[in-house]
């Protein structure tokens, strides 16, 4: 079962600060040389750097890095791990496998910040989320959100359960109107200027 909105808590100088996986985290750190790779491996070794580049987007707290260290890093890894695995919309607790036992799709190997570009577009595009409330949102509710919106469109209007085909032998304007045609619309076709 996906994990959606979890947000992830650590204890800092006796203070809890709510960390919350969002699109708009995911795209600045991935902006970090290096990206998620570099990132958690820096976690790993027990980086005092990483774990305030993460961490201070979530808190006002003075002296960060001097309360990160009293509070001892190697308790920080695993929270700091799992939000990154957040920020690129990985659940840990999904296994290799999906509820039908057959072996999940392999996303193509695309630039991780295409990856999180095409979340943006799917947010503000498919979704007609705002721009604020897309970044807010985190990749895997946006990704919940886009099966849901799939999901209503094949009931409405039909279809296979995968993915769209884009492929398809129908014509473009074949597509609108099938799309478009139960709303009322209709296509205007442009006079040629003498």
């Amino acid at each position: 079962m996906t994990k959606l909105a979890d947000d992830i808590i650590v204890r800092i100088g006796g203070e809890a600060i709510t960390l919350r996986p969002c699109l708009r985290f995911a795209i600045r750190l991935e902006r970090r040389p290096g990206s998620f790779s570099i990132l958690t491996r820096e976690i790993m070794d027990g980086s005092l750097s990483a774990a305030v580049e993460i961490i201070r987007d979530h808190t006002v707290m003075p002296d960060l890095p001097k309360r990160i260290l009293e509070t001892g890093l190697p308790s920080l890894t695993t929270p700091l791990l799992g939000y990154v695995m957040g920020l690129a919309g990985i659940d840990p607790d999904d296994g290799p496998a999906n509820d039908h036992g057959k072996p999940t799709k392999q996303r193509r190997d695309v630039p991780f910040s295409d990856y999180l570009a095409n979340l943006y577009r799917i947010g503000t595009g498919w979704l007609g989320w705002t721009p604020k409330d897309t970044l807010e949102a985190t990749p895997l509710e946006i990704l919940e959100a886009y099966k849901g919106r799939l999901e209503l469109l094949r009931s409405v209007f039909g279809g296979k359960e995968d993915a769209p085909d884009s492929k398809s032998d129908m014509p473009l304007d074949q597509k609108f109107k099938t799309a478009f045609g139960s709303f009322g619309t209709t296509i205007a076709k442009r006079k040629k200027a003498a």
